[in-house]
């Protein structure tokens, strides 16, 4: 029997093991483990997280709950499966609710990216079914915003996408919890960086990316930038593109071809999955990080390569300037001469480098899961004290 005050919070973690979404609900289950010893907590998931997650907490049950997200079975399978624990709230950590659930709901809702940036061009979707999907995503996550009695966004950046996008929403439905680095990244072996470079044919000096390569990501100016650092500025290196294989890393490798940049520029997940281990090795190698992304929710991957000690020169947009301040070097995204400038400066001048190194230390000092996780306890223990 649960105690008077004991409450019972289902997580849908099915994204767990995935990238994105998956690496939010691993942090964010983690260390709700380690502060939480009163409610009990059920998290649905899916085989592969089923098998990876190990509660530490004796008060954490894992759920098979094998449904696919964006799906039929996400919403009637899935919400029967969630009805059957009587909880007292659900958390999703993204926005693909059960649109029927009828019990208290939060949400985590990283950005609103797909309400700009379509991924048209990238699907191998029947024209006609791709937008169908679309606008079911769409009434999703409107729904999502209106049912949730919180929703939790990384950055007070994506709190104003959502006052522009839904103005008929109170402010206070609102939490920012920022996130912060991945501790799996803290405690890679990046020992032998030298031989994941041999492993992939990288050369030093490299400029490093890490990301997909979706239309937001801004990739094919990075490249055209790259282009006239070799030209303009009589770069050496390489430019190394990490990212999984799909179609628009295809599209990126056949405008890499076309260019005639086959030698310099590298896409090494297009030979095989690069593992996180892999992808920190070359961050310790690298000659600097380098992001040009159009659109963020928060933006990791600029601060993982400051734990490795590495400048970074990414793009001036509002969600950056947030989180990064001065720690990095800025550039228009939209201009190609300026992003080749700015990348030629921070590696010819060791003194602006060693500078940014040094506040990109103190930068990532400011984030932590741990805060991320108390803020988000913080809503459940809200919304159950007033239910």
């Amino acid at each position: 029997m649960r105690s008077e005050k004991q409450k019972r919070i289902g997580i849908d973690a099915r994204f767990y093991g995935e990238a994105g979404p998956g690496r939010y609900t691993k942090n964010i289950l983690t260390h709700l483990e380690r502060i939480d010893g009163l409610n009990r907590y059920v998290v649905f998931l899916r085989p592969q997280g089923f098998n990876a997650y190990k509660p530490e907490n004796p008060n954490f049950e894992k759920v098979l709950a094998d449904y696919k997200w964006y799906s039929f079975d996400e919403q009637f399978r899935f919400l029967f499966k969630i009805l059957k624990y009587k909880l007292d709230l659900l958390y999703v950590p993204h926005f693909n609710i059960p649109v029927l659930y009828p019990g208290k709901l939060v949400t985590a809702i990283p950005d609103l990216i797909m309400h700009t940036f379509s991924t048209e061009k990238g699907t191998t979707l029947f024209k006609p079914y791709f937008k169908l999907k679309k606008l079911v995503y769409k009434l999703v996550f409107k729904w999502a915003v209106v049912k949730s009695k919180k929703i939790i966004v990384p950055a007070q950046t994506v709190l104003e996408d959502f006052l522009k996008y839904y103005p008929q929403t109170s402010k206070d439905k609102y939490v920012i919890a920022q996130e912060g680095i991945d501790p799996d990244i803290k405690i890679a072996d990046v020992s032998r960086g030298y031989e994941v470079l041999d492993k992939f044919g990288i050369n030093k000096p490299f400029l490093l990316y890490i990301s997909s390569m979706y239309e937001h990501k801004n990739v094919p100016r990075l490249i055209q930038a790259f282009e006239v650092l070799i030209k303009k500025y009589n770069y050496n290196g390489q430019l190394v593109l990490v990212g999984k294989k799909d179609k628009f890393s295809e599209n990126i490798s056949q405008l890499v071809f076309s260019m005639g940049l086959g030698e310099r520029v590298l896409l090494p997940g297009m030979r095989e999955y690069i593992t996180d281990e892999e992808t920190c090795g070359m961050r310790k190698e690298c000659e600097a990080y380098i992001f040009p992304s159009l659109k963020e929710g928060f933006s990791l991957t600029p601060m993982e390569a400051q734990y490795f000690g590495k400048a970074c020169v990414i793009s001036d947009i509002p969600i950056h300037k947030e989180v990064y301040s001065d720690s990095v070097l800025y550039f228009d995204p939209l201009n190609i001469d300026d992003m080749a400038e700015k990348i030629n400066l921070l590696i010819t001048d060791a003194d602006l480098r060693q500078d940014l190194i040094n506040k990109g230390y103190k930068n990532i000092m400011k984030y932590s899961w741990d805060k991320t996780a108390d803020q988000t306890l913080g809503v459940f223990n809200e919304i159950l004290q007033n239910s």
